[in-house]
C-alpha cells in the first residue's frame, strides 16, 4: 500500500502515536543513563527494605498519567493538524508533513519552556547543551508559544466560523451568566471566634534557618518582612533546638520535652514509642480549638493527626514520596505539576520540597490557604513549616549550577522571606491578626562550612604543649578545626543548634519589644504558650524547660538567671557531614536502618539501628558561658571538650587549671543525671 494513499486523519493519528512512542522510550532512555547509579542500586535497596506490593498502585498510577499524558500531546496535535490541514486543502503527503511539523514544534517548545522554568530538572541539562544563551532560550519559547497559540487560534475561529448561531449563543452566554452570578455574589465575611483571653496560636517554623544570616542580626541578607517582624517582637536571641533535625526538633516544639524523654531522638522514629498525649495541639483541642499543621517536606519528618491535630496539609507520607517523588521528572509533567491539576495527577510532587527540580513555594502558599477556614467558631492552633532552606539549597526557580553552596543558602533565605510575607497577607486577609499570638522560629539552623561554625578555633586550644586533637570526623570536604557541615551532626558546631525564637501577640496583652540574650530552648515554646492561656497550673513544665512568659511580658521575678540547656547530635554518616550531600550516598547509608510499614507505605527506624544510632551521638551541656561536650571514641570511651562561649578557650583535660576553674564537673554530673545510661 502507498503512503499517499494510507495518509488519512487516521493515518496521521497513527504516525504521531508512534512518533510519541519513540519520544517516550528516548525519555526513559535518558532517564535510566542518569539515574543509573540509583538503578543499579536498587536491588541492594530492595533487599534491605522488603518493598511490599501495596506501593504497586501508587506506581502505576504514576506510570498511567505520564502515558496517558503523552497520549493526549498525540491526539491535541491530530486534532489541530487536520482542520488546518483541510483549511488550505493540503494534499495527503503534505498532511502529513505538517503534522511532523507542529509535533516537533510542540515539542521543542516543551521542552524549552522546561529548560526555562525547570532548569534543575534533567532534561534541562540535556537542552542546556545546545542552548546555553538564557535570552535566546526565552526568545525561542516565545516563538514557540506564538505558534502554538497561533494554530489554537486558528482552528477555534474555523470551529466558531462552522458552528450554529444558536450553539455559539449558548457556548457565549453560560460561562458570562456564571461569571456575572460569581462577581456579584457577596463576598464571604471572615469571622473569627478567638479572643483576648482565648487567642488563636499560630507557630512559624522555617527549616534550617540560621538567625545569623537575617539583616535583624547583621547579615548580609535582604530579608524585610523577618526584620519587620522581629523588630516588633520579643527576640530571645540565643536560643538553641535540643537536636538539630526537624522530627526531633517539632516534637520538642509541640510537647514541651526533650526528644529523650520522649523516645523522639531522630527522624522517621516509631510513632508508636512516643508519647503524644500531653502535646500542645493536644492539650488545645480538649480546650475547645481547632487545630491545624501544615509543611512541605514529609519524608523524615511524618507529624500527622496523631498529635492532636483535626487537619494535616501536606505531600502523602511513605515510601512513595521517595520513589514517585523523585523520579517524576519528564518535561510534560513539569509543566504541569504545580497547576490545579497536577495537584490532582501528582500529589507526591505537587508543593513537596524535597522534589526541588519542580518544587514552586507559591504552590505550598496556596495549599496552606485551602487549610485555614475563613469563618471560625473555634479559636485556631495553626502550625506551619516551611522547608525552603533546607539543603539542597534549590527549587524551581533557582538554577543549581550557578551558585555555590552557601550562595544557593542565602538566596533561599530571602525567597523564604517574601514566602511568609504573602502567608501573613493571607493571615490577615483571613482575619487571623486580631487576637493572635505568633510564633516565629526555625527548627534548626545549618552549618555551611565558614570558619567559625564549630567552636573550636585552634589559636585557642589552650593545651599548647598538645596537638589539637580529632575527635570529630570530618566531613567528605577538607574541613578545617573550626568548620563543620549540615545539621545535628556536631553539637560543637552550634551554628546548626542556634535557633531563630520570636513571640508577637497581637491584640491578646500589652508587650515591649525586645531582644532578650540569654540561652533558652525550644522546649520552652510550649510552657509558654500555656502560661499566656491560663493553663501551666493545669499542665506543668516538662523537666529542663521552662516559661518564657514573664521575660515577654517585662518582668524579671519567675525567671531564672542560670539553668543547663541539653543537646543532643543525631546520626551522622559522612554522606550528610557536608554541604553538597549526594542523595545515592545518603540512601545507600542510610537504607538499613529503615523499615517499612506494609499497610501506611511509612519507613520507621528498625529498633536495634535506633540503639545503635543513640550509641553513636554526642552530647553537650550549656550553662552560663561555658559549654561541655562529650564525643564518642567508641562504645566505652568519651572525649570531653570545655569551651568557655565569650574567650573562645577550650580544652580537652578537664584535670586542668582551667577546667578546675570552670563549672565543667557540675556540668558533667548534670548530663550524666539527664541522660542517665547513655552517659555511664
Amino acid at each position: 500500500m502507498s503512503l499517499t494513499k494510507t495518509n488519512n486523519s487516521d493515518g496521521i493519528l497513527f504516525y504521531l502515536l508512534v512518533l510519541t512512542g519513540f519520544f517516550v522510550l528516548l525519555q526513559i532512555s535518558f532517564f535510566i543513563q542518569c539515574n543509573n547509579a540509583y538503578l543499579d542500586d536498587f536491588t541492594f535497596v530492595t533487599e534491605h527494605l522488603h518493598l511490599p506490593m501495596s506501593l504497586l498502585p501508587g506506581l502505576f498510577f504514576f506510570i498511567g498519567v505520564q502515558l496517558c499524558l503523552h497520549l493526549l500531546f498525540s491526539f491535541f496535535i491530530w486534532g489541530m493538524a487536520v482542520p488546518i490541514a483541510n483549511l488550505f486543502q493540503l494534499h495527503d503527503d503534505k498532511r502529513l508533513k505538517l503534522a511532523i511539523v507542529m509535533w516537533a514544534w510542540g515539542i521543542v517548545t516543551i521542552l524549552l519552556a522546561n529548560q526555562t522554568y525547570f532548569p534543575n530538572s534533567k532534561f534541562a541539562e540535556l537542552t542546556l547543551f545546545i542552548l546555553r544563551n538564557v535570552f535566546v532560550t526565552k526568545l525561542l519559547l516565545i516563538i514557540g508559544v506564538i505558534g502554538v497559540v497561533s494554530a489554537i487560534g486558528l482552528v477555534c475561529a474555523m470551529a466558531i466560523r462552522c458552528m450554529p448561531k444558536t450553539l455559539l449563543l449558548g457556548l457565549i452566554s453560560v460561562p458570562s451568566f456564571l461569571w456575572l452570578f460569581f462577581s456579584n455574589h457577596q463576598p464571604i465575611i471572615a469571622y473569627d471566634a478567638a479572643t483576648k483571653d482565648k487567642p488563636n496560636i499560630i507557630i512559624i517554623g522555617v527549616d534550617s534557618l540560621r538567625p545569623d544570616f537575617l539583616s535583624f542580626f547583621g547579615g548580609s541578607s535582604q530579608t524585610p518582612f523577618m526584620d519587620g517582624f522581629l523588630e516588633q517582637a520579643t527576640v530571645f536571641s540565643e536560643a538553641v533546638t535540643p537536636l538539630a533535625r526537624t522530627f526531633p526538633s517539632w516534637v520538642s516544639i509541640l510537647s514541651g520535652a526533650y526528644p529523650s524523654k520522649l523516645s523522639a531522638r531522630y527522624n522517621l522514629a516509631p510513632p508508636e514509642k512516643i508519647n503524644l498525649t500531653q502535646t500542645l495541639p493536644a492539650i488545645l483541642q480538649k480546650q475547645g480549638y481547632e487545630t491545624l499543621f501544615a509543611t512541605d517536606e514529609t519524608r523524615f519528618s511524618n507529624i500527622d493527626k496523631n498529635f492532636g491535630f483535626d487537619q494535616v496539609s501536606s505531600a502523602p507520607m511513605g515510601l512513595n514520596d521517595f520513589l514517585v517523588g523523585t523520579f517524576n521528572d519528564f518535561p510534560i509533567s513539569n509543566l504541569l505539576v504545580n497547576t490545579r491539576l497536577g495537584k490532582w495527577l501528582f500529589p507526591y510532587s505537587y508543593a513537596n520540597r524535597p522534589v526541588y527540580f519542580t518544587y514552586d513555594p507559591n504552590s505550598f502558599l496556596k495549599q496552606a490557604e485551602l487549610l485555614i477556614p475563613v469563618n471560625r467558631n473555634k479559636p485556631l492552633f495553626l502550625a506551619i513549616h516551611f522547608c525552603l532552606p533546607h539543603t539542597p539549597y534549590v527549587w524551581a526557580g533557582l538554577r543549581a549550577n550557578s551558585y555555590t553552596a552557601q550562595e544557593r543558602y542565602e538566596k533561599s533565605i530571602v525567597r523564604v522571606d517574601q514566602q511568609l510575607r504573602d502567608f501573613f497577607a493571607i493571615l490577615k486577609q483571613r482575619g487571623l491578626l486580631e487576637h493572635t499570638l505568633v510564633v516565629l522560629l526555625s527548627d534548626h539552623g545549618e552549618a555551611l562550612e565558614f570558619a567559625g561554625d564549630r567552636l573550636t578555633e585552634k589559636e585557642l586550644y589552650i593545651d599548647k604543649n598538645l596537638p589539637v586533637p580529632k575527635f570529630y570526623p570530618p566531613g567528605l570536604d577538607e574541613e578545617g578545626v573550626n568548620q563543620s557541615a549540615g545539621h545535628g551532626t556536631d553539637v560543637l558546631g552550634l551554628t546548626q543548634y542556634h535557633a531563630l525564637l520570636a513571640f508577637k501577640l497581637y491584640g491578646v496583652e500589652k508587650s515591649v519589644p525586645s531582644v532578650q540574650s540569654g540561652v533558652v530552648s525550644l522546649v520552652d515554646v510550649k510552657p509558654t504558650l500555656l502560661q499566656f492561656l491560663g493553663l501551666d497550673r493545669a499542665y506543668p513544665a516538662a523537666i529542663g524547660s521552662e516559661s518564657l512568659a514573664p521575660r515577654i511580658r517585662g518582668e524579671r521575678r519567675g525567671v531564672s538567671v542560670l539553668r543547663h540547656v541539653f543537646i543532643e547530635s543525631d546520626y551522622s554518616p559522612a554522606s550528610i557531614r557536608t554541604v553538597y550531600p549526594e542523595t545515592r550516598k545518603v540512601l545507600l547509608e542510610g537504607v538499613q536502618l529503615f523499615k517499612i510499614d506494609p499497610a501506611t507505605l511509612r519507613l520507621t527506624v528498625k529498633d536495634n539501628m535506633g540503639q545503635m544510632m543513640i550509641h553513636s551521638r554526642q552530647y553537650a551541656d550549656i550553662y552560663d558561658d561555658w559549654m561541655l561536650a562529650l564525643y564518642p571514641q567508641n562504645r566505652t570511651q568519651r572525649t570531653a571538650i570545655l569551651i568557655n562561649l565569650v574567650s573562645g578557650q577550650w580544652t580537652t583535660d578537664l584535670h586542668s587549671p582551667f577546667a578546675q576553674h570552670s563549672p565543667a564537673s557540675y556540668m558533667l554530673e548534670a548530663l550524666k543525671s539527664f541522660y542517665g545510661p547513655e552517659i555511664d
